[in-house]
């Protein structure tokens, strides 16, 4: 996996145990590290139509992804506006 997306190993591990504790990705060995797509049928078909938008879309996709925490990031810094309280208004 390492060489195929040119990161780090220590990302690549802490990105592939990450996968597999959401339930995207199953551990199939512990000797030599392997992984593979989920068994699960709702999982996979979902995951096909993620990567068909992507295939016909991706950059729909990506403003999705990133609109997403922007809007969550905003909705954070939002809760510590402070509240104009001048009662002379």
């Amino acid at each position: 996996v390492y060489e195929a997306i040119l990161s780090t190993p220590s990302s690549v591990q802490r990105w592939l145990t990450e996968l597999s504790s959401q339930g995207l990705l199953e551990k199939i060995s512990d000797a030599t590290p392997s992984y593979r797509c989920s068994s699960d049928a709702e999982l996979r078909a979902q995951i096909a139509l993620l990567a068909e938008n992507y295939r016909t879309s991706p950059v729909r996709v990506i403003e999705t992804i990133y609109k997403r925490e922007a809007n969550a990031a905003q909705s954070f810094a939002d809760a510590f506006k402070l509240k104009n309280t001048d009662q002379n208004s």
